[in-house]
């Protein structure tokens, strides 16, 4: 079929599991493609492969002394942007939820430091939104006239700008942390000064690189994604409010007795299942399964994908009858009850599979699931134990595909108000 991807090859869902470790499909070249990363401005969309290096040997296996630091920025954040008002207030999720992830996501790959720092906190969540929104604009346009195109567009030009101000907002940063450095080995120590995002790609490419560009990468992958499913959670539990108060009592629960540590959020097994069941009816792509074969590539039943084609599997039978129950119902305990079954291994969030693709599956699924599963629960412990929240009276929200992406509702809108929290977070161990 022809797509804002061009012609592709869409494939049933069981060859997404035969074809997950395939060698000859090349994952980054289609991403790289298909995101404009040839385009300047979207150097950040350049499929680096850096990114997943940092985020597999160093993000993942920091994830026990990142509950703390996540947690703390959470409290922070969370009532800046949403208010300690105990009066019903309104909030719009697509802007509010984006603040609120770009600075947990901040306070990981930067430190407490960059994270508040409000220029580079605005400049890069503001890039992270207006180059998805301009990248849907350009796929209006044939793919051959793109790299011609984006010069006369003046969406494009303000991609630019702003990847422009992200330099410019982060360089004092850098020219202090070289500082310390410097001053650090002329003392004669070898520990490292720093341990964030930034000195990981230092690590990771030995030679020259762009540290502003490396941040908007991870940015892209992290701060998009995660908000978009805290943001979808946010609105499913507002039009399912039968759930909250079981979640909230799990939370009380597992934290009183475990404290605000990784194994705790592990067992909080009624939220993953919440927030895996948003997924499911909504992921954030059509298709999160993308591949360019290299050379041909003959499948079980004998069709044979030849070399340079692009295929996709879609995410679409995620709502079929054949693979779920009720598929077009909200169930915010599928999951949990799941785990109970033959299929326990397939019911967490972090686990990929052929029926439930959200997060990719095979050598290429998402690196960083890991830790947007963890980021997402913090959040929502926060956001669960502190406030309230609803849809405004006689208000709806509907999902929005707009090409290969499926969008949360633009136009949605909740409200909100502070409530007492059962249990204190910011006193517990983590």
């Amino acid at each position: 079929m022809y797509s804002e991807w061009d012609e592709v090859v869409v494939l049933p869902p069981q060859f997404i599991h035969e074809l997950r470790s395939e060698p000859a499909l090349d994952f980054l070249e289609p991403a790289t493609d298909d995101s404009h990363g040839y385009i300047p401005g979207f150097e950040p969309f350049n499929g680096n492969p850096a990114v997943s290096k940092v985020v597999t040997k160093y993000l993942t296996k920091a994830l026990t002394k990142l509950t703390k630091p996540l947690s703390d920025e959470a409290t922070l954040v969370i009532r800046q942007v949403l208010t300690d008002s105990a009066d019903w207030h309104q909030i719009v999720p697509q802007k509010d939820i984006i603040r609120i992830v770009s600075r947990l996501s901040s306070r990981v790959f930067m430190g407490e430091e960059l994270c508040r720092d409000e220029e580079w906190v605005r400049v890069s969540g503001d890039y992270t939104a207006v180059a998805f929104s301009v990248a849907n604009e350009l796929n209006q346009w044939p793919r051959r006239v793109r790299p011609v195109v984006h010069w006369f567009l003046p969406s494009c030009w303000r991609v630019r700008g702003i990847l422009a101000e992200c330099h410019k907002s982060l360089k004092p940063h850098l020219e202090q942390r070289n500082a310390r450095k410097m001053a650090a080995v002329a003392r004669g120590e070898t520990k490292a000064v720093f341990d964030d995002s930034i000195e990981w790609f230092d690590q990771e490419c030995k030679t020259k690189h762009d540290p502003a560009t490396d941040q908007i990468s991870l940015s892209l992958v992290a701060i998009h994604t995660t908000s978009d499913l805290l943001q979808q959670t946010m609105l499913d539990l507002a039009s399912h409010p039968e759930l909250f108060q079981p979640l909230r009592e799990e939370l009380v629960r597992v934290l009183s007795a475990e404290g605000l540590k990784k194994t705790a959020l592990y067992n909080l097994k009624l939220m993953d299942s919440v927030i895996k069941e948003s997924q499911r009816m909504k992921p954030v792509l059509l298709s999160t399964w993308r591949r360019l074969v290299k050379k041909d590539v003959e499948l079980s039943n004998g069709f044979v994908l030849r070399r340079g084609q692009k295929v996709i599997a879609t995410n679409t039978h995620m709502w079929d009858a054949e693979f779920y129950e009720d598929p077009l119902t909200y169930d915010g305990y599928r999951f949990l009850n799941m785990r109970s079954t033959d299929e326990e291994k397939h019911a967490h969030l972090v686990s990929t599979s052929a029926k439930h693709p959200a997060f990719g599956h095979g050598a290429h699924a998402c690196p960083g699931r890991f830790f947007a599963a963890n980021e997402v629960k913090i959040a929502l412990a926060h956001l669960l134990l502190k406030y309230e929240w609803k849809l405004p009276e006689g208000s709806s929200f509907k999902p929005v595909p707009y090409g290969m992406s499926f969008l949360p509702d633009p136009t949605a809108t909740l409200l909100i108000r502070r409530r007492k929290e059962e249990l204190d977070l910011e006193s517990l161990d983590c």
